[in-house]
Parts: structure tokens; C-alpha cells; sequence
């Protein structure tokens, strides 16, 4: 066996999440760690990057870029924080020390800067990857307060000491109104990204799925301290610890 075929059975399992707006870095960033054999999931936006670990989980690596519209590279790690120990790496054109020292005290394993070589890349992804190996993963469940806790990715949560089960619908409801939460949601709004175009929802189907989510998660479902009805508006999620 070569050489070349041992390094792909070896990185085979390992998932690498790429996040860069500009769609021919995501290419080549995917082709070159496909050939050496990582999975690749790649996404143009921070909003995007949170959607893509909700559908295919949380991966072992992430590569981001920081200059991006909307949520940029330090503020999508931050997110990731929230949801599980995911080691970062930052790929940015950004050579300013100051910038490099916030993002490596902060929030990431290694910085690259662009251009870069991809060899080079190659290697510190694999250095990474061994520092950050199962047996050192952490916790992945998002802490609401000392009541709840939540698993977009497993689709759980944890009431008090209780694991409970979320069904599909119920974990893209909740996960969506946690990523909004502070903001009122129209039910418009929510039928539109918890349902897909095979299956559309109807109002009474998010009245019902939000009965049953309140009585999963909330100490006393008829008065609600994490999903909030705001009259003739819609929904909210609130990190009140009141």
C-alpha cells in the first residue's frame, strides 16, 4: 500500500468544515483536503456554516476565513464555541499581528494567511487534528442556564439531569429560535425554514410542535421562560435566567 493510500485511510473519518465567501477558495480548499482524504463540508457565510453543522453535525475541524459579510471569521468562532469544542483554524489575508494574536488567544488552533501553500496547509491541519484527537473532545452541549442544556447536533436536550429526546421537528425549531434568540420570529417565518418544500407546514402544526417542545424544556409550560409568545407577532428565545 502506498504511501499516499495510507494518509487517505487515515483521514478518512476526520471532517473538516471550510468557510470562505469567495467560492473559488472553497473549491480548491475542498478538492485539495478531499484528495487526501477528509470529508469536506464547505459554506459562503457564518449563517451558512451554523445551518450546514445542524444538518451534517459537528465536524473536527473548521477553517475560516475572518473577513466575510454579515457574521465575520471571529464571530462565527465564537458561535462554534457555544456549540461544542471544535478546534479552528483562521485562513485570511489579514497578516496584522494584532489580529493574529485576538484570533490564536482567542479562538483558534492555528492562523494561515493567504496566499498560502498547500502543502503547508496539509500539514497543520494534520498537526491539529492529532493535538485535537478523540479523548480530548469536551462537552458539546450548548448551557442555557443551570435548568437546560441543548444538542443541535444529537438532537437532546437536558432538563435538570434528564436527557430528552427532540424529534426532528422540535430540534429545527429549537435551533432556529436559538440562533435568533432575543428576536421575535413571525410564524410565517418558522414555517418556512422548519418545513421543506415536500412537506409544507401549516399554523396548527407550529402551535402543536411548540406545545410540545414548552412541555419538553420549560419548568412550567404555561408560563414559559424560554420560548416566549409575543401577541399577534410570533416567538422568541429568551437566555433570561429570571
Amino acid at each position: 500500500m502506498s504511501d499516499q493510500q495510507n494518509v487517505t485511510e487515515a483521514n478518512d473519518s476526520k471532517r473538516i468544515l471550510v468557510v470562505d465567501d469567495v467560492a473559488e477558495m472553497r473549491q480548491m480548499l475542498s478538492l485539495t483536503l478531499q484528495r487526501h482524504g477528509y470529508t469536506v463540508y464547505t459554506a459562503g457565510s457564518g449563517a451558512e456554516a451554523l445551518n450546514v453543522i445542524q444538518q451534517e453535525g459537528i465536524p473536527d475541524l473548521a477553517i475560516l476565513d475572518i473577513v466575510m459579510p454579515g457574521m465575520d471569521g471571529f464571530a462565527l468562532a465564537a458561535e462554534l464555541s457555544r456549540i461544542g469544542d471544535i478546534p479552528i483554524i483562521f485562513l485570511s489575508v489579514l497578516t496584522d499581528t494584532n489580529i493574529k494574536v485576538e484570533g490564536l488567544t482567542n479562538y483558534a488552533e492555528d492562523y494561515i494567511t493567504k496566499p498560502f501553500v498547500a502543502s503547508e496547509l496539509l500539514a497543520r491541519v494534520r498537526r491539529v487534528l492529532r493535538r485535537t484527537a478523540p479523548g480530548s473532545i469536551v462537552d458539546l452541549e450548548l448551557v442555557i442556564d443551570e435548568h437546560l442544556r441543548i444538542n443541535v447536533a444529537r438532537q437532546y436536550v437536558v432538563v435538570g439531569n434528564e436527557q430528552i429526546v427532540l424529534t426532528p421537528i422540535e430540534s429545527r425549531l429549537l435551533h432556529i429560535l436559538y440562533n435568533h434568540r432575543g428576536r421575535v420570529l413571525s410564524p410565517s417565518f418558522l414555517l418556512a425554514e422548519i418545513w421543506d418544500l415536500d412537506h409544507e407546514g401549516k399554523l396548527e402544526s407550529l402551535w402543536v410542535h411548540i406545545r410540545r417542545l414548552r412541555r419538553k424544556i420549560e419548568p412550567n409550560p404555561d408560563n414559559p421562560r424560554y420560548i416566549i409568545t409575543v401577541r399577534e407577532q410570533g416567538y422568541y428565545f429568551s437566555e433570561s435566567k429570571t
